[in-house]
Formats: C-alpha cells, sequence, structure tokens
C-alpha cells in the first residue's frame, strides 16, 4: 500500500484543481487566505451558491505552494492522479501528503459531505497529523467545530458566509471589466441589494439579461423586487430539491413573514404534526439549522433566507393559494400584531446631497456644527470643545477635528470609543469605525475587510451616503494608476448627482493613496484644492494645497518654492499644523540654502503635530528613498531625525528587541545580541531579501518593492508567496525561539516590511551616512580636527562595496555605486584636509584611496600630486603627474599643460594662496556623478 501511495503522491500534485471561472478577483478574500500561510489551516464556509470553490481555486492557483486538491464526499476524499479520480480515507491522504517533497497546499472542497458521513474524527486526525510545511484549507457549507477546540490546532482563518457575499464594488467590476455590460451605480446598488451579494444568483441575473440592450437591463433591474424569475429553476431545481417535503412545505408556509420562528410558525398553522416533546416548527427549524447552510440564525430563534429564496417561495406559495393568499396574509399580520415591537435599527437611507442635512439623522446636532467649523479654521480648538461635548456624536466630532488638524495619534481614541459605542446613533457608529479604520491603518487587507464591513452594513442599514463612501474608498484603497483613474470616473458619477461632498472626499484619498505610492500629480491637488474651496472647507483646502506643493517641488516645477510659501502662508492661516509641516518639507526640497534646517523643521513639526510624514518621504522629499507604501491618513510615529532609525509603529515593542549588529559594506554579516546568526540553511532568494532590508535597516521597505526586485520574472501572487515564505524564514534564522509572526527584529507595518533597530543596534551604512554628514557639519563650523576624524572614520567603515553577495541585481547597483563614490568624495575631502593641517603622509593616503574607488576623480590626482610634492618625493609626484595624464587621456580629454599642484586650501592657511575651483561633490543622496 506504501508504494500505491507513493505512486498517487507522484501525480496528484496539481491535479483536479478547477479551472479559475471568469469573475474578479476577490482582493479581500484573497487577503484574509493569505493569512493561511502562517496560521496553517484555513476554511471557507458559506451556503450554496456563494463562490467557495471559485475563491479556493482562485487562491490555490495564485498562491505559489504545490497544491493537492480534494472533493470530499461521503464515500471518502477523491483527489485526481493523473487521469484518474482515486478515493482515498483521510488516514490515506495524511500518507499522500508525509510523500510530497516541501511545503504544499491541501485543499479539500466540500467537507460538510465528509462530516455528514460521520468520518469527524478521522479528518481531525489528518489535521493533526499533518507536517508544519502542509497548510490545509477546507470549502464547506457547515462549519467544523474541533478545529477550533483543539489546542493542538492552531486557531485557523475563517472566511464566512457573510464574507463571501458579493459587495457593491465587486458586482460593479464584474459586470464592467468581466461581463463586459457597466451598470449605473443605482442599478449596481439594486441588484447587489436584492440579490444579497449571493454569487449564484448575481450569476443567474447576468444570464438571463444577457444580450439584451442597456435599456432592457436596466429595466430588468428595477423589476427584481418581485419574483426572482431569473432564479427560478435554479431554487427548485437545485437549492430546494435536496430538501425533504415537511421542510419545503414549512418554508412555503412561513415565507409571508420575513424572518422564520418557532412561534411564529405554530401560531399560522397548526397542521404539523409534533415529534417527541418539541413542537413541531422547533424541530423542523433545528433540523434546518443542522442539515441546511441556506438558513441563517443569529440566535436560535429568528431564521433568515436568502431573499432571492424568500422572495420566490412567497410568491411560488402566493400562487398556490390563489383567492386563499389573502386569508393567509392576513393572519399573519394578526400572529405578527401579538408579539410585541421589535427593536428598530436607527438611521434611514441617506443621500449625498444631505450632507448639509445630515443631523436630522441623529438626535440633538452640536457635534455637526463643531465639524462644519474645524473644515472652516483652526480644527484643533474644535476638537477641545467637542472633547466636551461627550457622547457619540462628540468623540466622531473630535477625533473627525484632530485629524483635520494633523494630529493623527491623538485622534485615534476618539474614533475607537465611538465606531465602540453600542447604544450610538448607528450613522455615527459605522462613519467612526470608517475613519478609525483608514487612520489605524495596518496590512493592505485587513483595512480593505474593515472598510467592506462597514460599506455592507451601512447598506444593510440604508444609510446610502456611507455605504457609496465606503465603496469609493476601497475603489481608491490601492493608490495605483488604474485605481486612481477608477477613482475619477466614481467621483465623476457622484458629482453628477450633485454629491460635492463624497466626490472631494473620494478624490482626496486616491490621491493621497497614490503619493504614499511615490505618484507625484500636482494636477490632481490642484483640481482639489479648487473642489475644497467651492465646498467653502478651508482646511482640506489647505492641505490639498500642501500636497501640491510638495508634489510641485518633487517635480521640480519652475514655480515649486513660490508654491510652498503660499501653502505655507494658507496653512499658518487656516491653522492646521500638519498641513504646515508638509509645506516645510516642500519649501526644504526649494530652497538650497536653508534646506537642511527647513527639512530639519518639517520633521520636527511632523513628529510634535503627529502627523504621517512617509507621503512626503515617498516623493523623495525629507530625505526619503524609495516609495513606501502606507495606508492614507496613518497614525504612525515619524522617526526622529537623529539617532538610531526605529520602524513606524514599534514605539512600544522597541525595547524587547534584540540589539542587532549588521555589516554590508565588504561582506554581508549579522549577529543578534552579540551571536553572529548562521544563514547557511537559508535559501539565497530568503539572503537577498534579508540584506535588501538590511541595506534599509530601520527604514521600511514596501513588499511589491522586495517582490519586484527579487522575483520579477513571477506573477505578482506567486512572487508575494515567495516573498512571504522568504521572510518566515529570515526571521526564524533571527530568533529561533520566537514564532515568526511575533518577530520583533523583521516587523511588518502595513505593506511594508523592516528590520528594526532598537537603541544599541548598529548598521554600517547607517554608521558611515551619519558620519559623511557629521564631517559636513564640523567643516561648516570650521571644526577642522573633528572633520578630519568624521571622514577617518567614513574610511574605516568603508570595508568594501555594498553587497558584493549580490553581484550586479539592479536593486544594489545604484547604491553601491553611490556609496563608492560618497567614501571616494569624503577621502578627497580628508586629503585636502590633511594637506591644510601640513600632513602630507596621511593626505596621500587619503588621496590614493580616492583614486582607488574612483580613478577619474580629478581633485584627487592633483591632490596627491600635490602632497607628494610637499613631501619632498619628486619622483612619486612625476609618476602620480603621469597616471593622471594616462586617466585623462583614457577619457579623451587632452592635457597641453603642466599639471599644476594644489595649495593648501585658503579657509586654513591664510596668505598661502587659493587653490583651484574644484569640481562638483556629490550630496550624500545624490546617485553620484564624475567629478
Amino acid at each position: 500500500m506504501a508504494q500505491g501511495i507513493e505512486a498517487v503522491a507522484a501525480a496528484v500534485i496539481g491535479s483536479g484543481v478547477p479551472a479559475a471561472r471568469r469573475g474578479v478577483v476577490r482582493r479581500a478574500l484573497m487577503s484574509a487566505l493569505d493569512d493561511v500561510l502562517d496560521a496553517g489551516t484555513g476554511i471557507v464556509v458559506g451556503p450554496r451558491g456563494s463562490g467557495k470553490t471559485t475563491v479556493l481555486a482562485q487562491w490555490a492557483t495564485a498562491c505559489g505552494l504545490p497544491v493537492v486538491w480534494a472533493r470530499c464526499t461521503r464515500a471518502g476524499i477523491s483527489v485526481r492522479s493523473g487521469a484518474r479520480a482515486v478515493t482515498l480515507t483521510p488516514t490515506e491522504v495524511s500518507g499522500v501528503l508525509r510523500s510530497c517533497a516541501g511545503p504544499t497546499l491541501l485543499v479539500l472542497d466540500d467537507v460538510h459531505e465528509l462530516l455528514g458521513a460521520g468520518a469527524a474524527a478521522e479528518l481531525e486526525q489528518l489535521l493533526l497529523t499533518s507536517a508544519p510545511s502542509v497548510h490545509v484549507v477546507m470549502g464547506t457549507r457547515r462549519q467544523p467545530t474541533f478545529t477550533l477546540a483543539r489546542s493542538e490546532i492552531d486557531p485557523p482563518v475563517v472566511v464566512t458566509g457573510a464574507d463571501l457575499r458579493m459587495r457593491t464594488w465587486e458586482v460593479d467590476r464584474l459586470f464592467r471589466d468581466v461581463y463586459g455590460h457597466p451598470l449605473t451605480t443605482d442599478d449596481v446598488e439594486t441588484l447587489t441589494h436584492e440579490t444579497e451579494g449571493w454569487a449564484a444568483a448575481v450569476h443567474l441575473f447576468q444570464r438571463a439579461t444577457d444580450g439584451l440592450l442597456p435599456a432592457d437591463r436596466r429595466r430588468a433591474v428595477r423589476s427584481m423586487r418581485g419574483d426572482p424569475y431569473y432564479a427560478r429553476d435554479y431554487l427548485v431545481g437545485e437549492v430546494l430539491a435536496e430538501l425533504d417535503r415537511p421542510l419545503v412545505e414549512l418554508l412555503h408556509r412561513g415565507s409571508v413573514f420575513d424572518e422564520l420562528t418557532a412561534d411564529r410558525c405554530d401560531a399560522l398553522t397548526r397542521a404539523i404534526g409534533g415529534a417527541d416533546d418539541a413542537p413541531p416548527a422547533t424541530r423542523l427549524l433545528r433540523e434546518l439549522e443542522c442539515t441546511w447552510s441556506l438558513a441563517s440564525t443569529e440566535d436560535g430563534v429568528h431564521y433568515r433566507l436568502p431573499r432571492v429564496l424568500h422572495q420566490h417561495l412567497r410568491a411560488a406559495h402566493a400562487e398556490h393559494l390563489g383567492a386563499s393568499a389573502r386569508v393567509w396574509h392576513d393572519r399573519a399580520q394578526a400572529v405578527l400584531a401579538d408579539e410585541p415591537p421589535p427593536r428598530t435599527a436607527a438611521g434611514r437611507a441617506a443621500t449625498w446631497a444631505e450632507f448639509d442635512g445630515i443631523e436630522e439623522l441623529v438626535d440633538g446636532h452640536e457635534w455637526v456644527g463643531l465639524v462644519r467649523a474645524a473644515l472652516r479654521r483652526d480644527p484643533a480648538a474644535q476638537a477641545e470643545q467637542a472633547r466636551r461635548l461627550g457622547g457619540t456624536g462628540g468623540a466622531l466630532a473630535e477625533g473627525l477635528c484632530l485629524l483635520l488638524a494633523g494630529r493623527q495619534h491623538e485622534a485615534a481614541a476618539p474614533l475607537r470609543r465611538a465606531a465602540a459605542d453600542p447604544d450610538g446613533p448607528r450613522p455615527l457608529v459605522l462613519g467612526a469605525a470608517l475613519a478609525e479604520a483608514a487612520l489605524a491603518g495596518g496590512r493592505l487587507g485587513a483595512v480593505l475587510r474593515t472598510i467592506d464591513r462597514v460599506q455592507a452594513e451601512a447598506d444593510r442599514q440604508g444609510l446610502t451616503w456611507l455605504a457609496r463612501l465606503a465603496h469609493g474608498l476601497i475603489v481608491g484603497l490601492d493608490g495605483t494608476g488604474a485605481a486612481r483613474a477608477q477613482s475619477r470616473a466614481f467621483a465623476a458619477d457622484r458629482q453628477s448627482d450633485h454629491d460635492a461632498w463624497g466626490s472631494a472626499l473620494i478624490l482626496t484619498w486616491s490621491a493621497l493613496a497614490g503619493l504614499s505610492l511615490g505618484a507625484a500629480e500636482p494636477d490632481a491637488w490642484e483640481e482639489l484644492v479648487r473642489r475644497w474651496q467651492a465646498l467653502d472647507a478651508a482646511v482640506p483646502a489647505a492641505w490639498a494645497r500642501a500636497c501640491y506643493a510638495v508634489t510641485a517641488a518633487a517635480q521640480q516645477l519652475p514655480d515649486a518654492g513660490q508654491d510652498a510659501r503660499v501653502a505655507e502662508a494658507v496653512a499658518r492661516a487656516a491653522g492646521v499644523p500638519g498641513a504646515l509641516a508638509y509645506a516645510y518639507a516642500a519649501l526644504a526640497a526649494t530652497d538650497p540654502e536653508d534646506g537642511g534646517e527647513l527639512a530639519a523643521l518639517a520633521e520636527s513639526s511632523g513628529l510634535e503635530t503627529g502627523v504621517d510624514m512617509r507621503p512626503v518621504r515617498a516623493v523623495g522629499l525629507c530625505g526619503g528613498r524609495a516609495p513606501v507604501r502606507l495606508t492614507h491618513a496613518r497614525a504612525s510615529a515619524v522617526p526622529t531625525p537623529t539617532g538610531p532609525r526605529v520602524v513606524p509603529g514599534t514605539a512600544g515593542t522597541e525595547d524587547r528587541a534584540p540589539e542587532l549588529q549588521v555589516r554590508c559594506l565588504g561582506e554581508f554579516r549579522v549577529a543578534v545580541d552579540g551571536s553572529a546568526v548562521d544563514l547557511s540553511g537559508v535559501r539565497p532568494r530568503a539572503r537577498s531579501a534579508l540584506r535588501m532590508l538590511a541595506l534599509h535597516a530601520g527604514r521600511p521597505v514596501h513588499r511589491e518593492q522586495l517582490a519586484e526586485a527579487l522575483w520579477s520574472e513571477l506573477d505578482p501572487r506567486a512572487a508575494m508567496h515567495n516573498l512571504h515564505v522568504s521572510i518566515s524564514a529570515v526571521r526564524r534564522a533571527l530568533e529561533p525561539q520566537v514564532p515568526t509572526r511575533s518577530s520583533r527584529l523583521v516587523v511588518r507595518d502595513g505593506e511594508a516590511y523592516t528590520l528594526v533597530l532598537r537603541p544599541g543596534s548598529g548598521c554600517d551604512v547607517d554608521e558611515l551616512e551619519r558620519a559623511v554628514r557629521g564631517s559636513a557639519r564640523r567643516r561648516a563650523a570650521q571644526e577642522w580636527d573633528a572633520a578630519a576624524d568624521e571622514l577617518g572614520r567614513v574610511l574605516d567603515l568603508y570595508g568594501g562595496d555594498l553587497l558584493p553577495e549580490d553581484g550586479p541585481a539592479e536593486w544594489v547597483v545604484g547604491p553601491r555605486a553611490r556609496l563608492r563614490l560618497m567614501v571616494a568624495d569624503a577621502a578627497a575631502d580628508l586629503a585636502q584636509l590633511e594637506l591644510d593641517r601640513g600632513r602630507p603622509e596621511q593626505a596621500i593616503a587619503a588621496a590614493a584611496r580616492s583614486i582607488e574607488l574612483d580613478e577619474c576623480r580629478d581633485h584627487a590626482w592633483r591632490l596627491l600630486v600635490a602632497a607628494y610634492t610637499a613631501s619632498g618625493d619628486a619622483a612619486a609626484a612625476h609618476r602620480a603627474t603621469s597616471g593622471y595624464r594616462a586617466m585623462l587621456d583614457a577619457l579623451g580629454i587632452p592635457t597641453v599643460a603642466p599639471v599644476p599642484a594644489l595649495a593648501p586650501s585658503a579657509d586654513v592657511t591664510a596668505g598661502r594662496g587659493t587653490p583651484p575651483r574644484r569640481s562638483p561633490r556629490t550630496s550624500p543622496v545624490s546617485p553620484g556623478t564624475w567629478s
């Protein structure tokens, strides 16, 4: 049998995975299932027709792991082995998995069939005995409870039926991008509402209306509130056909109620006979709950059916009763009249145009006046008044006012209080939850899922304005060019409905997402300035103007300096300290004389205010490097201008992290708490990922940047999976005793990873760059001895080329050349200082080092000749002159005059002459030029 299992294992990998059906990729669900790679186990549980198999197939295809796809039946677990199907027991499947080499994904679809056959214990044993390298994800109509109860099995990732419901933004994309029949926003909302996002119903409607003219399709959407004719055959032939007759009759009779309860059914009719001591309807409803996935209940008393199925049952039963239907309906109304009045949810449908009347949604509206005032000027002062106001409205107003001021750290707490208020008005609670999700940030998938839940609940509550706002935020969340284009189209649709506030909010969110990715689009921000001014919202207009100044400076537009000064004045006049920090950053980039001081002012202002400066750095301002992806309006710590760099968001955890010593120059070495880390067991690409993080130690590196640099030959999802596995391997190597998800050294913050440097840690690249900056400050203060010491430290730290292990990799070539030129420049500066101080031997060594690093450095050659001449070694000076001329000949530069020897600098030795003009030097952040 062992040989048979091995034969099956050899043929089963990759066989039987269903072809991905035509449809939209469910981004929120894909992100949720990515966590299976850490948790080890996942469950996708939902009713028939909810798209479980499609979601599993999409993720299995994209996750990058070898896949064993299995379909559960009452006879066992069926797998494809080559061209034939083989039915195995769970124990035999475990044997197949043990024969698989390396990480493997096991997909068990239709697990409810196996559970119904009494094989739960065997399935549980399969999970318990699976190797750590085996990831298991199950699709089922009913959730197995043992995976949550057994301590030996890690808590699984759970995707529920509510998660599987298609959202308005997914239905919109489905009809526009897949079916080629774009719908209006109103029609998308109607279709999603009437089908409740049930994937089967959405697909059946498309099939029924495929080929219709746009006007006829719109008419079909508007008629959906009646009998769902498009799904009748499916509901009768497949959904209801699997139920026993008593259950079907109960559903038909109870369809007159929006929610089924045993008391209602028994009061309506006594036709069903009892069983045991339980009332007949109670027994049937319990049976329905246990055996059928389409009846949902939150309290075990009230049962709801999908809207499409409920409408079909009601229409079919009315047709069956004929003239008696009215009598049946009246009896149902009498039953409901005898019940206590239900609690109704607060809120009503609200359109975006109702912003000015939004206070009607809540009891009292003083908080609305505070927010309106904060939109015009000095939001921090309005936050103080809102804090004294109290209540849900006061907490929401306080959070929004602080957010407008840029005090993002402080805004999180009141928004969280408002979002968690169980007695607060639903519009306010959901609005606070939406703002908190945008502010709190985190992983992009987690933010997407939170906003998605707010959108779904707002739609269910009839809060159209809030639901559409959440829809628009989801569309623009990625920040990519395509997402920004879709946001503009969505906002234009809202603007055409006179929804100016919603349109401006969505465009601002989208533009900020793009800025966070490094997209400098001044035109978009200029348009937003006009929009906010037209709404008499001076504070958002000040933010838009500050972002315009930042992007104009990044693009080096001709009037960028003037734009930055205007942005500073506007932010100051509006009382917006966060926007003022952005304006300072733009001023720093456009003022060559005071740029350093202004950049420090921007950093300190951002740190004091609590505003996130990473969008500014993403476009290269304030010392920014590669673009860093973040979630908009993120409240996170801003690194201080000096001292060890710490990843944003780890302020409370850095003291618990081990000390890390990283060496990237000459060769790569890493030590944790003084002990060298053995990386021999880590795969080459994973080591490259660690080296790339080490190059930016203390700074976040976006995961897409890592994936693109290391796995550019793979499709994005496969590359992202490989990155995920590699990061786990790196974490295990650095902290073998710590679970990978709890790593203190490689921390994930939003969509970026950071190699954390706590106080006491060090990285030679970081130390070298600080020494270069220190030498510049010492020379500016004419502290020549201290400047020479700093430059000598630069040369001592430079043990060789940056990360030679990575060869000509594109991601390291530029930084390697930049550092090499930076050190060559520092060596030439040291040579000049030593020559000025009358130390020709030290000047000779420094000049020779500069030429070794950059043989085309004109000034270093001249310094070498001058130092040899000053030392009295005429022969060496002649050899240096010949080498200099050979270099010029190689570059095609004619030499018709003797090479002059440099005199000491007049700054140090007055009266001894002035040296010839030097070539322009490269800055510490320049990619390097010939000098």
